[in-house]
């Protein structure tokens, strides 16, 4: 082989071996923000099923009747 190819060659491994790692450092963060999104959505419906109890609870809402519905 000759210099020129061998240069080549390995110019294209070290990119191979660049783009790799930045690979698997993008899904690391990319995984790292989904859980924080995906604890943050938890805590959003623990808070929205807080909500509803209370509204429930409040006595301010009736639930529909099937026998009122002006037939």
């Amino acid at each position: 082989m000759s210099a020129e190819l061998i240069g080549i060659l390995a110019v294209g491994a070290t990119l191979l071996v660049g783009l790799g790692s930045l690979v698997l450092v993008l899904q690391a963060r990319t995984d790292k923000r989904l859980d924080l999104l995906e604890a943050e959505l938890r805590r959003l419906g623990e808070r929205v099923a807080r909500l509803e109890g209370l509204i429930e609870g409040s006595g301010l809402f009736r639930p529909a009747d099937a026998t009122a519905s002006g037939d």
